[in-house]
């Protein structure tokens, strides 16, 4: 299962360690830590920014995959008011 966690935007010369500083603000240091454990593998999907300059900003939108249906079931349920299934 795929779950939508959220979006933000960035200059896109913050690469890596940045990139995951912006990511960890957006979600919160407790839903951060929860799709950095094994059963997740969290998807980031860049683009141009929709209300910024395209060329200097770039939004990102941030999921996570779960393939263990039992543990995408527990993951949605307990991040229910901040997740969407995708």
């Amino acid at each position: 299962m795929r779950y939508y966690l959220g979006t933000t935007e960035m200059k896109w010369s913050h690469k890596d360690r940045m990139e995951q500083i912006w990511i960890r603000r957006e979600l919160g240091d407790e839903l951060f830590e929860e799709i950095q454990q094994d059963y997740c593998t969290p998807v980031v999907l860049r683009s141009n920014s929709i209300s910024l300059p395209g060329d200097t900003y770039k939004r990102v939108d941030v999921y996570v995959d779960i393939k263990d249906n039992h543990k995408a079931t527990l993951f949605g349920l307990r991040w229910s008011q901040r997740v969407t299934l995708v």
